[in-house]
Formats: structure tokens, sequence, C-alpha cells
């Protein structure tokens, strides 16, 4: 399965800003399987793309149409990954998924002029999994005495700032139990 991820190279310049815009689905009864959905919508992008990455040109998606590769050439915005193929991402990606996403970057350029750019860039798949949270005290303990569990490890959070977070609370937690046993 290959998918991509909102990084950046610290010392590889792009004129290009790279962000992920994810949509949280919520499966009711009698579907309890959201692991293998997110894995089935991967594994089909993957087969569209020929195992590669799959991106497309925003306008071509408001347009109801592919992106193909003579389409990049001339493309103000060039694919920084060199890899991507051009495609159709809307044919891996669920509806309510796809409305969403572009219904953020409508939003969004409301605020940043240019967001929603027909020439800007979309790749996909990204997917996050998100196992079942673990049951823990006020201090980060598991049932397990001992065992601490903090940020997406324990299923507490959902990305970098509040992973951050719980980490910082953590040191903190860790610094007051040494501080009171040394009185």
């Amino acid at each position: 399965m290959t998918l991509v991820n909102g990084h950046s190279y610290k010392d590889k310049k792009s004129t290009n800003t790279n962000l992920a815009i994810l949509v949280s689905h919520r499966f009711t009864y009698p579907f309890d399987k959201p692991i293998e959905y997110g894995e089935n919508v991967a594994e089909n992008l993957n087969r569209l793309g020929g195992n590669a990455i799959m991106v497309q040109r925003l306008g071509d998606i408001f347009r109801g149409r592919r992106t193909w590769p003579e389409d990049l050439t001339n493309n103000s915005v060039q694919p920084t990954l060199k890899s991507a193929v051009a495609g159709d991402i809307t044919y891996g990606l669920g509806y309510r998924t796809m409305t969403d996403i572009l219904q953020f970057i409508k939003d969004i350029d409301k605020v940043v002029e240019g967001f929603a750019n027909p020439e800007n860039l979309l790749y996909g798949p990204e997917i996050k999994f998100y196992s079942n949270e673990v049951v823990l005290d006020k201090n980060f303990m598991t049932n397990i005495k001992g065992l601490y569990s903090i940020g997406d490890g324990g299923g507490l959070t959902t990305g970098l700032m509040m992973a951050s977070c719980s980490g910082v609370k953590m040191a903190r937690i860790l610094s007051d139990n040494i501080k009171s046993e040394d009185n």
C-alpha cells in the first residue's frame, strides 16, 4: 500500500506548499470495519495509479475529468513528487469524502485567495488509520501498572500538535513524580 503524507524537506526547497486535507468518517451500525474500508480505498487508488501515487489538477476534478500527463506538462504548478501518475483520484474516493474535500478547499479559498486555483494539485491517497482509544487514567497510565500511553499511540490524538502536548503533559507528570519521591 502506497500513501502520501504532508512531508516537507528542510534542505530541499520548493515553490509549492504542501498540506494534507483529511476527512474523518464515523461508521454506524451495522458496519464495523473502518480500517478495512480505508485499506480498500488505498488499494483501489493504488491500482488506478498502477501502484503509484496519483495526482490530479483541482480544476479537472471540478470539471469531472481526469488529468493526463500532458495536462501536467503545461500546468503552472509542477508536481514535486515526480513519481506521481496523472489520473483521476475521484474514482477511488467516496462521494462524501470528495465533496468534503472540495468544500473545504472552496471555504479556505475565501480566506486564502488562490487556494482553489484550478491548477493546484491533489495527490492521493493520504489515509490515517486510528484504532480504538486505550483506557487511561488522568496521568496517562493504562490498566498495566507502569505502562503509559501518549500521543497517537494511545489513540488520543490525531496530529503532531496534540501528540506533542500530550508528551509535554507526560513529562510534567513524570517530573512531579520524581520531585515527590525526592521529598
